[in-house]
């Protein structure tokens, strides 16, 4: 949610640049998703959800301290790598959906529930941008993406929960 604005406003990067990016990501993701898949089947979801939840922790703290700790260019092309791995980790996705069917009771529910996710998934991207909004305001951007840190770090540790039958 927050990338976008840390790229336009912080970086003071047109809406042109943030094009091109995606472009890059939608053509990274044309060879990342069958690598991404293939890895979900060899390594299991519990792996690939644990490894996204690092690599977010990383991609986080690189969008909200890149500028404090390299120089202006530096920074600035490091956001632009976390925007587009940000836009990798979206695939991810792919593994929640394996994982659940693996674990159904009932395979019917499925689609059901992963509809339902998706609802409540856009429940939280908009409280969070509410609220990561006023965070930004009051404290600044960076803690935005150290609250999004520490989100991953949450994540990483219920992604080591996950057990398949």
């Amino acid at each position: 949610t927050f990338a976008p604005w840390v790229l336009v406003t912080v970086f003071r990067q047109k809406t042109q640049v943030l094009a091109i990016l995606l472009a890059i990501g939608g053509v990274v993701g044309i060879f990342f998703k069958p690598m991404l898949g293939k890895a979900i089947d060899k390594l299991g979801e519990r792996f690939i959800l644990t490894a996204e939840a690092v690599i977010l922790v990383f991609v986080c703290i690189g969008y909200g301290f890149a500028r404090e700790v390299f120089a202006e260019t530096a920074a600035m092309f490091i956001a632009f790598v976390c925007y587009v791995i940000d836009q990798m980790l979206m695939s991810v996705s792919m593994a929640r959906a394996t994982y659940l069917q693996k674990i159904a009771v009932v395979p019917e529910d499925v689609a059901q529930t992963l509809t339902m996710g998706v609802t409540i998934d856009h429940f939280f991207s908009i409280s969070v941008a509410i609220i990561g909004g006023f965070i930004w305001i009051k404290w600044g951007y960076q803690y935005v993406f150290l609250l999004g840190a520490i989100i991953a770090v949450i994540n990483f540790f219920s992604a080591l929960r996950v057990r398949t039958r």
